[in-house]
């Protein structure tokens, strides 16, 4: 049985509700669905890696996280009907990215995968 760490279980919840907000697109998009499938397609592949504690994938995956955090900056300043968008996106990238650095820096003073 596998024993989660508290930072690798908020990464993974910071990692679904980026996802889940990618998807909740879709409320506020009308006729435009591919959108919110396009932006949530990536965030799957870090998924199985996460789940596993491979170490490898915690030091990656801060980086196209970055992608997300610009669009929430950009969405969460620029007004509109998108602001809440904008803010979750940004709470939970900077959650998977801090939660993703810190495990992986704990991982590596471990000698964890």
């Amino acid at each position: 049985m596998t024993r989660f760490r508290p930072l690798q279980v908020l990464a993974l919840l910071c990692l679904s509700g980026l996802i889940l907000t990618q998807l909740g697109l879709l409320l506020w998009l009308d006729g435009a669905w591919w959108i919110p499938l396009l932006l949530s397609l990536p965030l799957l592949f870090p998924l199985p890696g996460l789940w596993r504690n491979r170490r490898y994938t915690f030091k990656w995956v801060g980086f196209p996280v970055l992608f997300y955090f610009a669009i929430g900056v950009s969405e969460a300043f620029a007004g509109g009907s998108l602001r809440l968008y904008g803010i979750l996106n940004l709470l939970f990238s900077t959650g998977l990215f801090l939660a993703a650095v810190y495990h992986s820096r704990y991982l590596a003073l471990s000698g964890s995968s």
